[in-house]
Parts: C-alpha cells; sequence; structure tokens
C-alpha cells in the first residue's frame, strides 16, 4: 500500500503504520550500545560533534562494532555528494548504521541504507529520483537514528529529502523500507543547539503538525500526534529560544517534533510545504522558515472548506474558534520574528518570487491539502504571507 493514501477517515476506515522503535528520555544516547551489539557499524555525524568530543564518545559507546566514521555530513543532503559518499561506501563491511545529528543526517543514514543494498542490481539512485520511480519497500540496512534536533521528525518517518541544487530540484526518497529501525531521542543532546537552529527546526515541527491536519490522508492517530505536537510546540517554542539552556523545555520540543513526525510519517506534507521548496533552493532560506511563514494564510484558506477537523483543532487547543486559532498562530509568528528572518533571505521582487515559486510548486503535496488550492490562490497566500 502507498503509504499515505488512506480513504478519508470519515468514511468510517484508515490505517496507520510506524514500525519504528523509540526510546525517549534524557541519557538515552548511552543505550545506543544495546542495540547494535555484535553488529558491524557505520557511524555518521557531523564535523560538529567531533570538535566537541561527542563524536569519540560515541564511538566508545559502540566498542568494537564501529566499523567506520563518517564525520563530515552537511546539511540538506546533496545528490552529487549522496552518489560519492554511496560509492565510497559500497565496498565497506557495515550492517548496521548509527546517525547522530539533524534531519540531514538521518536523511543521509536512510539513503544509504536504502541505496546500498541495490547497488549491483542495476540500481541508480539519480535515475530513480528523476524518474520519480516509486517508493522503496524492501528494508534496507538498519538505521539507529538519534536526533540532535528538535523539528524533522526523521527519526520515525520512511521519507529522506534529497536536494540537487545545479538543477534548482528537490526530490523525496520514500518507502516503507525507510523507517529507522530504532529511535533513540535524548533531550540532552539538543542543549547545545544555537538559538537560530532552535527556532528554525522548532518551527519545521509545528509545519508538520499543521500539514498533517488539513491534509487529504489525515487519520484519527494522526491527527490525535498532531494536535498534541502543537499543543506542545506553540507555547514553548518561544520559551526554548529564550532559555536554551533549559532542559525542560528542550524536552518538551523533542516530544513536540516526534509527534509531529508521527503524523507526517503517514499523512506526508502538503500545501506550506510545495511552497517552500523554492525559497529553499532560489533564496537559501531554511526549511522549517520556508514552510512556516505561510501558515497563518494557509489555515485561512483551508477553514474555507473545513469539515470539521480545524474547528476541533481549535477546540482542543482551548481557542472558540478557527479565526482565534488564526490570529494566535500570526502572533506566535510575529514574536519569534519568522518576517524579519525571512525578509534575510528573500531579496526580490514579489513577481520574481511568485513566478519561481510557482514553478517549482510540488503537485504531490498539492494534492495533499485538504482544499483544492489554483494558481491564483496560490499567488494570494504567498502575496499575503511575504508583503
Amino acid at each position: 500500500m502507498r503509504l499515505g493514501s488512506m480513504q478519508r477517515f470519515t468514511d468510517g476506515r484508515w490505517e496507520f503504520y510506524n514500525p519504528v522503535h523509540i526510546v525517549f528520555g534524557v541519557d538515552t544516547l548511552r543505550l545506543v550500545g544495546e542495540f547494535v551489539d555484535g553488529s558491524h557499524v557505520l557511524f555518521l555525524t557531523t564535523s560538529g560533534f567531533a570538535k566537541r568530543g561527542l563524536t569519540d564518545e560515541v564511538a566508545g559507546m559502540l566498542g568494537s562494532s564501529l566499523v567506520e566514521i563518517v564525520d563530515n555530513i552537511e546539511p540538506n543532503p546533496e545528490l552529487a555528494q549522496l552518489e560519492r559518499l554511496v560509492e565510497d561506501l559500497r565496498h565497506m563491511d557495515f550492517d548496521t548504521i548509527v546517525a547522530l545529528g539533524g534531519g540531514s543526517v538521518i536523511d543521509t543514514a536512510k539513503v544509504i541504507s536504502a541505496v546500498l543494498p541495490r547497488i549491483g542490481k542495476g540500481f541508480s539512485l539519480r535515475a530513480h529520483l528523476e524518474r520519480n520511480a516509486g517508493e522503496l519497500t524492501e528494508t534496507g540496512i538498519p538505521v539507529v537514528a538519534i536526533p540532535t534536533t528538535a523539528g524533522t521528525g526523521a527519526e520515525v518517518t520512511p521519507f529522506a529529502t534529497v536536494w540537487d541544487l545545479g538543477a534548482k530540484k528537490k526530490y523525496s526518497l520514500s518507502g516503507q523500507g525507510l523507517f529507522p529501525k530504532v529511535a533513540l531521542i535524548d533531550p540532552s543532546l539538543t542543549l547545545t543547539l544555537p538559538r537560530e537552529q532552535t527556532l528554525i527546526s522548532g518551527l519545521d515541527a509545528v509545519s508538520h503538525a499543521f500539514e498533517s491536519i488539513w491534509n487529504r490522508n489525515a487519520t484519527p492517530i494522526s491527527i490525535m500526534y498532531a494536535t498534541e505536537a502543537l499543543r506542545i510546540a506553540m507555547p514553548t517554542l518561544p520559551l526554548v529560544v529564550e532559555d536554551l539552556g533549559n532542559l525542560e523545555h528542550r524536552t518538551k520540543m523533542l516530544q513536540a517534533s516526534l509527534f509531529a513526525g508521527l503524523a507526517i510519517s503517514n499523512t506526508r506534507t502538503a500545501l506550506a510545504h510545495s511552497i517552500s521548496y523554492s525559497l529553499t533552493l532560489n533564496y537559501g532560506v531554511p526549511h522549517g522558515l520556508a514552510c512556516s511563514f505561510a501558515l497563518p494564510a494557509i489555515l485561512r484558506f483551508n477553514a474555507e472548506e473545513d469539515d470539521g477537523r480545524l474547528s476541533g483543532l481549535a477546540r482542543s487547543l482551548e481557542f472558540s474558534s478557527v479565526q482565534d486559532l488564526f490570529q494566535y498562530v500570526s502572533l506566535f509568528l510575529d514574536r519569534l520574528t519568522a518576517q524579519r528572518m525571512l525578509s534575510e533571505y528573500v531579496d526580490s521582487d514579489l513577481e520574481e518570487l511568485k513566478g519561481k515559486t510557482l514553478e517549482m510548486v510540488s503537485s504531490d503535496r498539492l494534492d495533499n491539502n485538504l482544499r483544492k488550492a489554483h494558481r491564483e490562490d496560490l499567488l494570494g497566500i504567498i502575496t499575503v504571507s511575504l508583503f
């Protein structure tokens, strides 16, 4: 079954699937050795963790299981870089991947997990993505995902984002075979995340939650997870960016990110993400900011054809109406200075920006949206949200 292809839950039939073994709590990182005992491990992370000494610490936990460390994973996995990495790794002897980092590290692990077993069988990552050749259902190399940001939820989703910056394209590798085997979610790992990255990743979690609610593939379980993610994240994110060392706030944001990730693992994303890709590829806008700036306008747009889920969301979050929720979300983004941050990246005129955005809108994501959006709707949402 295609992930996200469930019937609207209003017809009485729906499904939810997520096979990831989740372990949540402070110091759960120290359990990593238990989950790789007897394995041969490839350890993926970033240069930042190597500099802070965490890479060596985790290597010690992995012990004799460790085969290779790749500690130079960069943000926004780029297709050509992933192809080179897969080629470099194809003759190494490992049967488990440990990924410590944000969504980019975990996505890189998923790509390696899915692609390496298919090398030599005529599989080409580039050709698969360019042809939109479908989902990968066969289980790949097991991944133990250890997120260090509270935003993407990649540790519990069957998707990996791949960017082709030269061609100005964004791809998504997907399928049940991309679910990590284990997610070790340790809030203490997010304590060193700087303010801007904390804010941007938190906005990503909020976007995922909203996108999975105003989604044609929503189910009662995905809406439950997404609603709880918003209930936690919207009051907590402004607090955590002003008190980065507060472990309680960090824990709550990581819970919200996890819940939002569980929701989108079954629904995928929708209109806000479709609009976002052009801003990232053409202007370098960080993903969480690019997919959150239009949330109020999209909420208002979808509310015109609300089937009860948005008014239900408003009530669950203790607002008397969707309009009150709209005002709250607008003030929430204002408090976080999202518009000012966006203006630091986007310096082109409105017509140029709208043109580039419309060129890159993803029809797959548009089709997931609760209300069908036409060209004029997109132009209106972009105009209202940016200017």
